[in-house]
């Protein structure tokens, strides 16, 4: 495994930080100046880089994990981490969680995020849902702004089912879309589902964000 550097990190990328207090506890988090190193002229939409913003979904679940009491022997894993707001908060509030994202720059902020803030995730990992490669099963599953995009929808919903222990819950967190309901109910024959609204308010703007949990069934273990 290649050992991260700071130093390198910085030299290949330009960076600006944002700061937010969560769960009481100050970050800082590096993100892109600019999205134009990591587009594809080509290609505009595809793998458009919508891991380089901190998504108003993402704050609001990193403060719902920073309030959850961390337990012995309970295993995390975040999906779609981004820039890992939402899993270096839970690292942060000693919670045991492997952060996941595909995209390799996106890996590259996670681990300078977790430098800066001195969280210690239990790993961090390149995980690509058409083709994953975990095999153990988790406790719990969390990611911000996950069901947006429906040609994921198969692979994420296959995730879902071989990842998460019987006994175990899927949280997320997103805006209100159309995408959503289709999503749930492509999952509510296998999953208890629940919906939560909540509000985030900032100076500039008020903003919906859905916090969905999903249990699983019983003829799914």
């Amino acid at each position: 495994m290649t050992m991260f550097s700071i130093n390198t990190f910085h030299q290949q990328y330009q960076t600006e930080t944002r700061e937010s207090v969560i769960g009481q506890r100050p970050f800082r988090f590096l993100v892109p100046i600019s999205l134009e190193p990591f587009l594809d002229h080509e290609n505009l939409f595809n793998q458009f880089p919508l891991w380089t913003k901190i998504w108003d979904a993402s704050l609001v679940l990193a403060h719902r994990v920073a309030a959850t009491p961390p337990q012995n022997g309970m295993r995390w894993l975040e999906l779609g981490a981004g820039l890992g707001v939402v899993g270096l908060a839970a690292a942060a509030f000693e919670h045991e969680i492997t952060i996941t994202e595909y995209d390799t720059h996106a890996l590259n902020f996670i681990h300078a995020n977790a430098h800066i803030n001195a969280c210690q995730p239990d790993d961090i990992l390149h995980l690509d849902w058409m083709q994953p490669e975990l095999t153990s099963r988790f406790d719990r599953i969390i990611g911000s702004e996950l069901i947006y995009n429906e040609k994921d929808f198969s692979a994420l919903s296959a995730l879902f089912r071989s990842l998460i222990k019987p006994e175990g819950e899927i949280l997320m967190a997103c805006e209100v879309r159309q995408t959503n309901r289709v999503f749930l109910n492509m999952m509510q024959s296998d999953f208890h589902i629940d919906i939560t609204r909540n509000i985030l308010r900032s100076a500039d703007h008020n903003v919906a964000i859905l916090m969905i949990r999903m249990r699983p069934k019983p003829h799914i273990a």
